[in-house]
């Protein structure tokens, strides 16, 4: 959830994909293969360094942290099978969690975990425009106008509506 990453794509991450950059701010540049005509990388937020730097440990005990070694499930060659896999944990954990629907009846996916990620970020983005969003999502304006800004409301961020910028003396 803190790195917008679809589904399809997190069985093709790699070590080799991710950078954790600390600075300013920290966070993990992810050199993700091109998928659906995007190629630039994407930055994750701050709480996913720390999930990738528990999964790099998990994984140097095993041996499975070199650069070509996949990020999930590194020992199933079939990738298809991989994220097959991962779906099937994710419904499991729903389940066990009585969380399988939404407040509106619907389906729980792996997907929902993109689709929180971006909303959260137009709720709570501190006025963070769509483009940028978008860019680093690896979609469009108008899919996140379409399918997740959907659920905004005007009135949602009536503070960053009636802000000013300040004057630059």
């Amino acid at each position: 959830m803190n790195t917008f990453v679809r589904p399809s794509d997190i069985k093709s991450v790699r070590h080799k994909h991710i950078d954790v950059v600390r600075g300013k701010h920290m966070y993990l540049r992810m050199r993700l293969p091109e998928t659906k005509r995007h190629s630039q990388p994407m930055v994750s937020l701050r709480p996913a360094v720390h999930v990738y730097e528990a999964l790099c440990e998990y994984r140097q005990r095993r041996g499975e942290a070199a650069p070509d070694d996949y990020l999930f499930f590194p020992e199933l060659k079939n990738r298809e099978h991989a994220l097959a896999v991962l779906n099937f944990f994710f419904k499991w954990v729903l389940q066990e969690a009585g969380l399988e629907t939404g407040p509106l009846g619907q389906t729980r996916t792996l997907y929902c975990l993109r689709h929180t990620a971006i909303t959260l970020r137009l709720l709570y983005g501190q006025g963070i425009d769509m483009l940028t969003l978008a860019r680093n999502a690896r979609t469009s304006v108008n899919m996140i106008e379409r399918f997740y800004a959907s659920i905004l409301s005007g009135e949602m961020n009536v503070g960053l509506l009636q802000s000013r910028r300040g004057r630059s003396d």
